[in-house]
């Protein structure tokens, strides 16, 4: 199997008008996130939120995030606090909404006969489409570890961060957005005449989302939360032994795996309507 230099060419064009919008917004949520970070250092603000977080509900639900009261006063913990959901969740869904768009809007836009008429083989078709999902979501990180990096540097005034646990944080990430790059990837060949998986992307990653969390605010209901790719990303970024854990990368990168295998085998041997 080879990448298709024309294909690849012409979806990373056609791509493009998304991949800056995504990224723009990304950026914008990163850097006014952390633009908190100053005002909540501030003595009375910071006496205030600690005032409220600290009653048994909020602290109790804070604590079952795996976060802390304390955390909240280092540059980093706030990062992993604050704006690493809204990260995993926006780029979770861009990667899905991408990934299943780029093999079925062939069909969809009944273009495909046009392409398959080509000297080209399927297989080709769908490598060269795999390869611009991955070099965008690549790109999509590259502008995530960037806006981080800086806005953890420009806002943390006094405080301190470990840069190895700020790379880790950032390439879970990354890897739970492959895996739902990967599923939309699969999804969209099961989806008749090249429907658009908008509704089932929204309803797979919230709902993804929600079964982590109950299972972290319910402990009578832990182990729910394995159902989930979200249980798999370590937050706990302030922990002196945080760092990449083998079983956690295994995951991501086999499930991944699999459903891009999966993806190609079932491409080359699906009736496309024409």
């Amino acid at each position: 199997m080879k990448i298709n230099a024309n294909i690849y060419r012409k979806e990373l064009k056609l791509n493009r008008p998304s991949f800056i919008a995504w990224s723009a917004a990304i950026f914008c949520v990163i850097f006014l996130g952390m633009a908190f970070f100053p005002i909540l250092m501030r003595g009375d603000m910071l006496k205030q939120v600690t005032a409220f977080l600290e009653n048994p509900f909020m602290k109790g639900m804070v604590n079952a995030f795996g976060h802390s009261v304390e955390a909240l006063t280092n540059v980093l913990g706030f990062y992993a606090t604050r704006n690493t959901i809204f990260i995993m969740l926006l780029g979770s869904f861009y990667s899905m909404l991408l990934a299943g768009r780029i093999l079925a809007k062939e069909e969809r836009e009944k273009t495909a006969e046009f392409l398959l008429a080509k000297p080209v083989t399927r297989s080709e078709v769908a490598v060269s489409k795999l390869a611009t999902f991955l070099t965008y979501l690549m790109l999509l990180n590259t502008v995530i570890l960037l806006a981080g990096f800086a806005s953890l540097e420009i806002f943390k005034g006094e405080s301190s961060y470990r840069l190895g646990a700020f790379l880790t944080l950032t390439f879970y990430s990354f890897l739970l957005m492959l895996t739902f790059g990967a599923l939309g990837f699969a999804l969209s060949l099961w989806i008749k005449r090249g429907r658009s998986i908008t509704g089932m992307t929204i309803g797979i990653i919230v709902g993804g989302y929600f079964l982590d969390a109950l299972s972290k605010i319910t402990p009578s209901v832990d182990k729910i939360g394995y159902f989930s790719p979200f249980k798999f990303v370590d937050t706990q970024v302030l922990r002196p032994d945080y760092g990449l854990v083998w079983w956690r990368v295994l995951y991501f990168l086999g499930l991944a795996a699999v459903l891009i295998i999966f993806s190609i085998a079932k491409y080359r041997k699906k009736d496309i309507l024409i």
